[in-house]
């Protein structure tokens, strides 16, 4: 079958046509770096890369709860430390008022469990940013404050809430442990013991007024509050390990996903320049056929004229 001069004229300019959109993508994915420019070139694909994206997205998400909640944890491991000491403190106090028969010791003893007190009641004020840490969910509050008992010297004004953070799509980690658990307000520390207040109260009571057996009596009561408080240190020690272990994780989960990410939607960029340099031949040849049908076709034009 003999093809017209205008059937080859229209043939050169469609496969001209379709050389210069090859050379255009072909551009595009050296360029980009990308193998998939618009949806339309792999459905597939495309849909992989949304759902790779989508993954990563939520592992970023995870990995900004654990910078976001790990300094609380933190600031609230690092309290918990400082009331152990003074617990521990309250105890070499006791065993010295118990064993030191001095005229002086009472009075050295007591000022000393003054400071304790004190000290004892700003830690369990502190505050991690704009949060106190001690007051459960009510953390625009102050955990502890004076109640104005002589006995009693120190009430708790939080509440009993506790915090979670997402650490991963399976695993949701405490962040906090409401003052009522960690000064013993609420019995934490077994039957028979105080907060940690009014404990640090009778023993100086005990030292001042008391005998050696009294103040003796009083051990028991301090090392159920200091066992409280050791366990408590040991729980955010463990959620701040998890967290890390958890980061750990997401950040090789992140990085996996992002090589899938690339091996679905990336070229190679050796292929991409081998093909860009073919397409441009490619094209370079459609131009040259069509110019010279073209040629042909003027030619004709000025014979028939």
């Amino acid at each position: 079958m003999r093809t017209s001069l205008s059937q080859q004229i229209q043939s050169a300019l469609i496969y001209a046509n379709n050389s210069s959109q090859k050379l255009s993508l072909a551009q595009n994915q050296a360029v980009s770096g990308k193998r998939i420019i618009t949806p339309s070139d792999d459905v597939p694909g495309t849909n992989k890369a949304l759902s790779l994206r989508s993954d990563i997205s939520t592992t970023q998400q995870f990995a900004d709860n654990i910078t976001v909640s790990k300094p609380l944890v933190q600031a609230t491991e690092d309290a918990l430390s400082s009331l152990v000491d003074c617990v521990q403190s309250v105890r070499d106090i006791l065993m010295t008022a118990a064993s030191d028969a001095s005229d002086d010791t009472p009075k050295t003893c007591s000022d000393q469990l003054d400071d304790i007190l004190e000290q004892m009641a700003d830690i369990a004020n502190t505050k991690h940013t704009d949060q106190y840490v001690f007051s459960g969910t009510a953390t625009d509050k102050p955990a502890v404050s004076l109640s104005g008992s002589a006995t009693n010297p120190y009430q708790y004004d939080g509440n009993a809430g506790t915090r979670t953070t997402q650490v991963l799509s399976w695993v949701n980690l405490q962040v906090n442990i409401p003052g009522s658990s960690v000064f013993n307000f609420d019995g934490s520390a077994g039957a028979g013991s105080t907060d940690v207040f009014t404990m640090v109260t009778q023993l100086k009571d005990k030292i001042l007024h008391g005998s050696v057996k009294d103040v003796s009596a009083e051990l028991k009561n301090v090392d159920d509050n200091l066992d409280n408080l050791l366990s408590c240190e040991a729980r955010m020690g463990s959620w701040e390990s998890r967290m890390e272990n958890a980061s750990d994780t997401l950040a090789d989960t992140k990085t996996r996903l992002k090589e899938m990410l690339s091996d679905t939607e990336d070229v190679d960029m050796t292929e991409a320049v081998v093909n860009l340099k073919t397409q441009q031949n490619v094209y370079q040849a459609a131009l040259s056929v069509t110019s010279q049908i073209l040629s042909v076709s003027l030619a004709s034009m000025d014979y028939m004229s």
